[in-house]
């Protein structure tokens, strides 16, 4: 293209044809750039409603759409929750000087009850009773 001011002089001073020329051909180079313009206009408009459907999916999770949690994927995770309770700054468990309470076994029992077992309980099979020596 054309674009120094001495060559513009050159194609006015060949003629009216000439100018006519230059004129016609800046006219068509002008008329494609529009045609490129247009499409790559289309183009951009096309990928904005891509790029805005995209990022409505993005911001979808189960707790703004119908969406199963498992489909949440940049979702932060819920913080673990934390006790409203004091600490006391013992120790857990019980305390030292605190006394104990335990079942304890006695030698004379107020009722002895005996639980049999005639059958095994994974194979079902009966079992033989084997008397022991007290």
């Amino acid at each position: 293209m054309i674009t120094k001011r001495k060559e513009i002089l050159a194609v006015y001073e060949q003629g009216p044809e000439a100018v006519v020329t230059l004129v016609t051909t800046l006219y068509d180079i002008i008329a494609e750039q529009q045609k490129i313009i247009e499409l790559q206009a289309a183009r951009i408009t096309e990928l904005e409603e891509r790029v805005k459907k995209l990022e409505d999916q993005l911001k979808k999770n189960s707790r703004n759409s119908s969406k199963p949690p498992s489909t949440d994927v940049f979702v932060h995770e819920k913080p673990n929750p934390q006790s409203r309770r004091k600490k006391s700054g013992k120790k857990q468990g019980g305390q030292k000087g605190h006394p104990g309470t335990t079942l304890r076994m006695v030698d004379d029992p107020d009722e002895i009850v005996l639980h049999e077992v005639h059958k095994c309980s994974n194979c079902e099979s009966l079992l033989e009773t084997l008397e022991t020596n007290d």
